[in-house]
């Protein structure tokens, strides 16, 4: 099982890319398809990075071959380079371009995609990553680490709606965004994520599950 982890992960920066154009660093990221690929992914990098810390807490013999603490911190390292001044996080690169850039998107049924923006997803995963490398490595960039995630919790505190929830954006859509934010807190110490239970309960269906159309966010626009 480790194995199929450590043989995606990006062991270096395609030297190829880098010397042609300002690609950003990769080393040690997770891509969102082949490894082969070469472009991190934040949220790929930071579920792949907590798989592989989960892994190194079981036996060998169940897991296989384990991560070398390099590769850790690799990982790491990549995940503090993406974080954006607000302090979330994008999917692939630092936040380089200016909002009037896509202005100049010719493409009507994508929006942003010419520029990078920063998401609740992407946040979170990268949260959940860098709690538990610095519990199990607490002798690596621990004061930036520490800097990273509180800034990113509040990147996402502050991006709540009014009714508790979040808007999710690689997913359907309100339900699945709150399931991202609703980390690092409990419901006695947050009032942030207090709002965010009300919001939940206050659309569970009658079968006692939840479900949500795409037309969700349409509506809310």
């Amino acid at each position: 099982m480790s194995m199929h982890i450590k043989s995606f992960q990006i062991r270096d920066n395609p030297l190829e890319i880098s010397v042609k154009c300002t690609e950003h660093t990769s080393k040690g990221g997770w891509t969102f398809s082949m490894q082969d690929q070469g472009l991190q992914v934040s949220d790929c990098t930071a579920e792949g990075l907590k798989v592989a810390l989960l892994y190194s807490q079981m036996s060998q013999e169940l897991v296989g071959e384990k991560l070398e603490s390099g590769c850790l911190y690799d990982a790491v390292n990549v995940i503090l380079s993406l974080q954006s001044e607000n302090g979330g996080f994008p999917a692939w690169e630092p936040r380089r371009a200016y909002s009037w850039v896509e202005k100049f998107n010719p493409i009507e049924f994508f929006e942003d995609a010419l520029i990078e923006r920063d998401y609740v997803e992407c946040t979170s995963s990268a949260i959940q990553g860098l709690v538990l490398f610095k519990k199990l490595h607490p002798g690596h960039r621990i004061q930036e680490i520490q800097s990273c995630i509180s800034r990113a919790v509040k990147y996402i505190h502050d991006r709540q709606n009014p009714d508790g929830s979040w808007h999710g954006c690689w997913g359907i859509c309100y339900t699945y965004g709150t399931w991202f934010a609703v980390c690092g807190k409990t419901y006695y110490n947050s009032p942030t994520l207090r709002k965010a239970c009300a919001f939940l309960l206050s659309k569970q269906l009658p079968d006692g599950g939840w479900g949500e159309s795409y037309l969700s966010s349409v509506k809310c626009k």
